[in-house]
């Protein structure tokens, strides 16, 4: 017989067998089918976990890298050296020394706070701080209604303002502040916005960085802080080393002096978010890998049954003339048989259950989306029939080590 012939006969024997036996096939082959749809359903979510807990964690967090001035240290590494002080005309020879910054923005603070007030009510303390038009892009900063001013409302210093929302619900019972004024610092604002940020004071008010230089000491020729942004996640710890040289050697200090400069940055958790979404993604597919091996052993379990119910038969076959080679390759013909079929229906339930479930929304900022693709496919095949074998080999070589003659006389 043609080696083709051969594996036909064996898979017409094979099936044969299993719908002699039609129930424990069918609760066998179950086994398998629920193994693969979970294979299948964890595989397609779980290339999603990283980047879906990185989004998910870092919106737990500040993404902001800011950096604010202090001072350096003295002679002898005391900390009675001058006091730093970031000019604001210095900001463009700033981002052309820092190659892996993306963008940076200005930010200033003419004093502590102090009330404000609206036609109807008064809020005894809030802080002002004049920003630029960058700034939203780099800081965690949402726009809850309204919108960010513009460019050219930046370079024209106009009076509008974006207030957080807990002082909007304070001033304005729960009614649009949209396109009301302001009084703060002795200047009427226009309220054209309303924010929400987990790294500003709850109540603070935002304006175009020109318009809130002329007030306090120093009209704003001295920024209070610069919030950043690497162009890249990679390049955060390079973007900190070069704001540091640039700013040390334009202020004529050590860029090494920790004390100089406090730069308040998310590498370390930037790092360990990567690490969690690492180690969830293997805890997913080990899960999935163990529930597809649980369904095939379950089906060599079965199968040996099968074997030590067919001893006589076996026993018999081996004395007409059936090889080793031959019963061995027919047992693990039927524990292929079973993986394989419930391995496609697997698949299909578990295609049924991804189109049904959809993409898993967590929070606005963080979305599973489950992806499944030929390549994934093929190699959950391959694990599906390797496993099967492995599972089936101990059932096979027992029938294959069958006397016949003592099988024979057992019966």
């Amino acid at each position: 017989m043609s080696g083709g012939g051969a594996w036909i006969a064996l898979l017409r024997e094979a099936l044969g067998s299993l719908f002699a036996h039609p129930l424990r096939s069918t609760l066998t082959g179950l086994s398998v089918t629920f193994g693969s749809a979970v294979l299948l359903l964890l595989f397609s979510y779980g290339t999603g976990v990283p980047d879906t807990t990185a989004d998910l964690l870092r919106s737990m967090g500040s993404k902001e890298f800011v950096v604010e001035p202090r001072r350096s240290r003295g002679a002898g590494g005391n900390r009675g050296g001058r006091r730093l002080r970031i000019r604001y005309a210095d900001l463009p020879v700033i981002r052309e020394a820092c190659p892996s910054i993306a963008t940076l923005a200005p930010a200033y603070q003419p004093g502590r706070g102090g009330p404000v007030f609206a036609s109807n009510r008064s809020w005894p303390w809030a802080n002002l701080t004049g920003v630029g038009y960058e700034y939203r892009e780099v800081t965690d900063l949402r726009i809850v209604s309204g919108s960010w001013f513009s460019r050219e409302a930046e370079r024209a210093a106009e009076e509008v303002t974006l207030i957080s929302a807990p002082l909007a619900d304070g001033m304005f019972d729960g009614r649009s502040p949209l396109g009301e004024s302001v009084d703060a610092w002795g200047r009427r604002f226009r309220v054209i916005g309303v924010f929400e940020s987990q790294a500003s004071f709850a109540y603070s008010l935002f304006v175009p960085y020109p318009t809130a230089m002329e007030m306090g000491d120093t009209g704003g020729r001295y920024v209070s802080k610069i919030a950043f942004a690497p162009r890249r996640p990679d390049l955060a710890k390079a973007a900190i080393v070069e704001m540091r040289t640039a700013l040390g050697t334009l202020y004529s200090f050590d860029p090494t002096d920790e004390s100089a400069l406090d730069i308040q940055e998310n590498t370390d958790f930037v790092d360990k978010v990567e690490a969690v979404s690492l180690g969830l993604e293997v805890l997913v597919l080990t899960i999935a890998a163990i529930a597809l091996v649980l369904g095939c052993l379950g089906a060599a379990n079965v199968v040996g049954i099968a074997v030590s119910e067919r001893t006589a038969e076996i026993g018999l076959r081996k004395a007409l003339g059936a090889t080793s080679g031959r019963v061995r390759a027919e047992v693990l013909a039927e524990t292929l048989v079973l993986c394989v079929i419930g391995g496609a229906l697997g698949v299909g339930l578990g295609a049924g259950a991804i189109a049904a479930l959809g993409p898993l929304e967590f929070t606005e900022q963080a979305r599973l989306v489950p992806h499944a693709d030929a390549g994934m496919l093929s190699a959950a095949l391959v694990v599906l029939v390797v496993t099967a074998t492995l599972a089936g080999l101990p059932a096979a070589n027992r029938a294959a080590r069958l006397d016949p003659v003592e099988a024979l006389r057992d019966e």
